[in-house]
């Protein structure tokens, strides 16, 4: 770990091999350079960088293949696996016992899927409910769904199985480089301030997660003119306020969005206003209202008043099924345009939440408007005046809201995430035509070209950096489980693991159920 002969990374430097005491602005490090510059170097054969669920899965599945902890280093600012989804979770109105839009065999904690957390909560609670909502499912029940609770539970029982705090690195990961002799460094800032170093790797894993919050134009230049951030707030940062406010008077609030998160905050305002009794008036806003009768219009999902209602972010089928097949046989344009069809803002179709949005637009308090916001300012009433240009060649809407909360999800640019951007800048990565890292059947990074460099180390990347790539679901925690077991066949056949047959995998099993270390 960090030590006291480490030191700071000096100017740029020009063309492909670093200089002496300036490498920085190199495409590729040498050992020599490295220790010119005064950079400690340490050596992992493994390293991964972002230290959420994406990371999760591809140590989890390693440790399970054989690979000693002491081999692997996580590059992350924190401790726990589940700690950023977490709070992102307890900002966009999901508590702790709430449902997920997962299902019951997808887990990051157990890559076999069972017991899944059907049945891991009917044990728990002693009850059969759980077990026939999911062979009951969607047809005589709504599809299972487990809790945060459940998830960040599992997660830490298995991170301390394989030892997950043995191999964390607390610290920022502030550039990649390939090594000209073989492999890659990775410059880590440490979360102590002590000097940076770096890890110098065969092979290094990116699992960074989105690159930012999705600030919408609007939002930004809203904040940037006037300097307020009470009353406009982006639903994945912490705007508790605007609740305890609403529990408190009457108002107005401007919701914008039509994703899972957009439903969930709407569930929290409906019960708020439910308890407190007080006249808060929802105004929600659709990009694209559609007028058409509720049901399904050719492939896509099934809308209703403006929502489009899918049980996961996408079908099944592709996860695991025909459509999986058909995406990985597209061509990258192709499957760009097929992601984009089928993977746009959807929410899961939940009895309770439809009976409260009906409810509440029998009462008054609810109103779906269809239109794209102009422009933010302060209204004369301390809120918000929004301005929204309406479909159809109407006029321009003019709203005076007490709130407007932004519920138009993550940002997906990688150049929102400074390592990523330098990272296409330096000639490391390709950018796939979804605009996210190019990866190929085994989520190994390409270069700007499309193909693989020269040398025996790989870069793989998973989780929605790699959107756009051979498997749709790939931020889902099915998906990341996927992904992981992808990565770690193309390192067995590298030597790195041991590959996961029959016998192997049920041994790992046993242990995983009796919580022995792998």
């Amino acid at each position: 770990m960090p030590g006291p002969t480490a030191g700071p990374v000096t100017g740029p430097a020009r063309g492909g091999a670093s200089a002496p005491g300036q490498p920085r602005a190199a495409s590729a490090w040498s050992d020599e350079s490295v220790a010119a510059a005064g950079l400690r170097a340490e050596d992992a054969d493994f390293v991964t960088v972002g230290g959420g669920l994406a990371g999760f899965a591809v140590v989890d599945a390693l440790r399970i293949r054989g690979v000693a902890a002491a081999r692997i280093r996580v590059v992350s600012p924190q401790r726990r696996p589940f700690e950023n989804l977490g709070r992102l979770i307890r900002t966009s109105q999901i508590r702790d016992d709430d449902p997920l839009r997962s299902d019951s065999g997808a887990r990051a904690d157990n890559v076999w899927g069972f017991p899944g957390y059907a049945l891991h909560e009917a044990i728990g609670r002693r009850t059969l409910r759980p077990l026939w909502k999911v062979l009951t499912e969607p047809v005589g029940a709504e599809f299972y769904n487990p809790s945060p609770r459940q998830v960040a539970r599992g997660l830490d029982r298995e991170a301390d199985r394989i030892g997950w705090y043995s191999m964390l690195v607390p610290g920022q990961a502030m550039l990649i480089r390939r090594r000209t002799e073989g492999g890659f460094f990775c410059l880590v800032h440490p979360a102590d301030h002590s000097p940076p170093y770096v890890l110098r790797t065969r092979h290094l894993h990116l699992g960074t997660g989105y690159p930012a919050l999705g600030y919408a134009p609007e939002l930004i230049g809203y904040r940037l003119r006037h300097g307020e951030y009470f009353n406009a707030v982006n639903a994945y940062e912490p705007h508790e306020h605007v609740y305890q406010v609403l529990r408190r008077r009457a108002g107005t609030v401007l919701l914008r969005g039509a994703g899972i998160t957009a439903s969930r905050v709407l569930q929290r305002l409906i019960e708020d206003r439910d308890r407190s009794g007080r006249d808060v008036r929802i105004l929600h806003l659709f990009r694209e209202l559609d007028a058409r009768p509720p049901g399904r219009h050719g492939p896509g999902p099934a809308t209703e008043h403006g929502w489009r209602y899918q049980a996961f972010s996408f079908p099944k089928s592709a996860a695991s099924g025909q459509q999986r097949e058909e995406l990985a046989a597209m061509t990258a344009a192709e499957r760009s345009a097929w992601i984009a069809a089928m993977g746009g803002a959807t929410t899961a179709r939940r009895r309770l939440w439809r009976r409260q949005l009906d409810r509440a637009r029998s009462a008054g308090c609810y109103r779906a408007l269809g239109g794209e916001i102009t422009l933010l300012e302060p209204s004369p009433r301390q809120g918000v005046r929004v301005l929204v240009a309406r479909p159809g060649g109407d006029g321009p809407l003019r709203l005076d809201v007490d709130f407007l909360i932004d519920c138009t999800g993550m940002s997906p640019r990688l150049r929102d995430n400074p390592l990523l951007a330098d990272l296409v800048d330096s000639g490391c990565a390709g950018v796939n035509a979804a605009g996210g890292l190019d990866v190929g059947p085994h989520f190994e990074v390409r270069g700007p070209g499309g193909g693989l460099a020269d040398g025996p180390g790989r870069l793989y990347a998973s989780g929605a950096i790699a959107r756009g790539g051979h498997l749709a679901t790939v931020d889902s925690f099915a998906g990341l489980v996927d992904a992981a077991q992808l990565i770690c066949d193309d390192l067995a056949a590298r030597g790195v693991c041991t590959p996961l047959g029959p016998a192997c995998s049920a041994a790992a099993w046993v242990k995983w159920l009796a919580h022995r270390a792998p």
